[in-house]
């Protein structure tokens, strides 16, 4: 009941930002209040304010558009999996009769089963209640067709696609086909070890990315995207067991690192603090537009409180406005998303940037939080001494960047 006490008072809280918007007492909108109360509260929780909002806006919904479903969960008739089955079915009921019918019948059913067998019993129940046919329907959720890509532990990735589901199943069971065909194909892949599963996981990567599809490559030579990876140097050359980072990753492995980085069309060399691992300077063996990589090798993402949204994702913003004298040298330029970008600018928030492109952050009741460059990896010159093997050194994290091309080789 904790959970759901929550959530009503997010609700009050969304319900709040909305009146000011009704009382005129907002001059930018409720949309920007909103950001501006979540980005207070997401700091003081540690919590990112995206997440907060959207935490907002579920429970505003709930509220509004199935207050028994909240109010049975408020009482301990239904749990958290009771209203998230509900929430999930009733998702495509936009018409206030016919979601209202679904309520009353799928509450009854809920507080008589388990969540599990619940979700059945919702989805026909919200099939019966659909004013609109099922084509209609069809044709109104094609537009959200999208692929997206979830990272998981061990240096892999789920991609996910949201498609139709007769074409969804049939690339299914075309790259079932195709793996089948690989695996009986006799000669080289008659010694083929890898399961139905990684064929058909391999045949979808070498499709896309243009590799052989019976060899047992990787595809890494298809890729043609941008990339950002920290390749330690004492890693690349001397076999350290520093790891290499991908960015917006994590860790991934040496090879895979190593054969991005053999095909890369330039490369970055990024020193850094020798304790603190902080950007100190970026040149590269082909220089060009110094300044803003050495900005993204120093910022990586957003750099307002807990924001991740990457640099290429990210505007760049004068720390004080040009307008009012501020310079354009690294001390006084930031990375910030859109959504931050035009919090700084259009709310109380405020901001000062000190030393080393350490970001001090004000919010509008007056607390502080500081934003620090994440430590990027050390590239140590032949001219610096040894480290002091008694010093705690930070870890690596990220670097330069590359651009894959197919003819240089690495230059090691």
């Amino acid at each position: 009941m904790a959970e759901a006490a929550e959530v009503a008072l997010l609700a009050e809280a969304h319900a709040w930002v909305r009146s000011l918007d009704a009382q005129g007492t907002t001059s930018h909108g409720s949309d920007l209040a909103a950001r501006d109360l979540a980005a207070q509260l997401g700091a003081a929780t540690r919590i990112g304010d995206r997440t907060v909002q959207a935490r907002m806006d579920a429970a505003a919904s709930l509220s509004t558009l199935l207050p028994a479903t909240l109010a049975a969960w408020q009482e301990g008739a239904i749990d958290r999996r009771h209203v998230s089955v509900i929430v999930d079915a009733s998702a495509g009921l936009f018409d206030d009769d016919a979601r209202a019918w679904f309520e009353r019948r799928v509450l009854a059913q809920a507080k008589e089963t388990t969540a599990t067998r619940l979700r059945p019993i919702a989805v026909a129940l919200a099939e019966r209640a659909h004013p609109a046919s099922l084509a209609d329907r069809h044709a109104r959720a094609r537009v959200a067709r999208r692929v997206i890509v979830a990272n998981s532990a061990d240096g892999m990735a789920r991609l996910i696609a949201d498609l139709p589901a007769v074409e969804a199943h049939g690339i299914v069971d075309r790259l079932g086909a195709m793996a089948r065909a690989v695996r009986d194909a006799g000669g080289d892949a008659a010694a083929d070890s890898r399961s139905l599963d990684e064929l058909r996981a391999d045949v979808l990567t070498d499709l896309l990315l243009g590799a052989d599809p019976v060899a047992h490559g990787d595809g890494l030579a298809g890729i043609t995207g941008h990339v950002q990876v920290t390749v330690p140097v004492m890693t690349a050359v001397a076999g350290s067991t520093e790891p290499c980072v991908l960015a917006g990753y994590g860790p991934v492995p040496l090879d895979d690192a190593l054969r991005l980085a053999g095909a890369a069309s330039g490369w970055d060399r990024v020193m850094t603090h020798p304790v603190e691992g902080t950007v100190l300077a970026v040149d590269r063996y082909r220089p060009s537009e110094q300044l803003r990589r050495f900005r993204r090798a120093r910022d990586e993402h957003c750099r307002f409180v807990g924001c991740r949204l990457p640099v290429w994702r990210s505007d760049i913003d004068h720390t004080v406005d040009a307008a009012h004298g501020g310079a354009t040298r690294p001390d006084n330029l930031a990375h910030l998303c859109r959504r931050h970008h035009v919090l700084k600018h259009a709310s109380a928030w405020s901001v000062v940037q000190t030393q080393a492109g350490v970001l001090r952050w004000t919010s509008p009741t007056g607390r502080t939080y500081t934003d620090r460059p994440a430590p990027a990896a050390r590239f140590i010159s032949h001219l610096d001494p040894p480290p002091d093997p008694d010093v705690a050194m930070p870890p690596p994290r990220r670097g330069p960047y590359f651009r894959p091309d197919p003819t240089p080789p690495p230059p090691f």
